[in-house]
């Protein structure tokens, strides 16, 4: 089984965990900043995978490390280091990420534009977005991608809708290229 595989079986137990203590919020904050100083501390990674550290100490560090996080959080990291899946923390925290805002009825967006938008422009996007989503609410992040030429990008967790002017010339790019061999 592959590690995100893993993850998301491992995400999903603590959502489930998080709805049943009705601390959905609170869990997710602490597993992204888990996740987020695991990918940004090289010297915990090295740590929590040592096979000469004992899991105890294991534990003890990430409780030293995260202290002040929830009881569900800790029983959950002790098993993550029980079971030898300390290097799923990274991934759980990601995929625990979705799961969270689809249980709030939440949709990530991210919009990619060659220039920045205009409030107005902002406004008027996430009001179409927010039909599109059937009423769910819309978290909408926009971004500056100079590479796109002109157009829009939208991201929607893994899909792309690509309205820009690069993707339109790379798709008759593609075409071309495909009719002349």
């Amino acid at each position: 089984m592959n590690e995100r595989t893993v993850a998301r079986r491992y995400a999903t137990a603590l959502l489930s965990l998080a709805e049943q203590g009705k601390a959905v919020e609170a869990v997710e904050t602490e597993i992204l900043q888990i996740g987020a100083a695991w990918r940004g501390s090289a010297d915990l990674r090295r740590a929590m995978t040592h096979p000469l550290i004992s899991p105890k100490a294991k534990k003890d560090l990430l409780r030293q490390s995260f202290a002040g996080m929830s009881k569900l959080m800790g029983d959950f990291l002790d098993k993550l280091v029980d079971k030898k899946r300390t290097t799923c923390i990274p991934d759980i925290a990601e995929i625990f990420d979705d799961l969270a805002d689809r249980y709030a009825g939440v949709v990530r967006m991210t919009v990619e534009s060659a220039v920045p938008l205009s409030d107005a422009q902002k406004t008027k996007l996430h009001g179409k977005l927010v039909t599109l989503a059937q009423g769910r609410k819309v978290e909408l992040d926009a971004k500056v991608n100079a590479e796109l030429l002109g157009g829009v990008r939208l991201r929607v967790r893994d899909s792309v809708v690509d309205g820009s002017v690069a993707g339109r010339l790379k798709g008759l790019k593609e075409l071309l290229t495909s009719t002349m061999r």
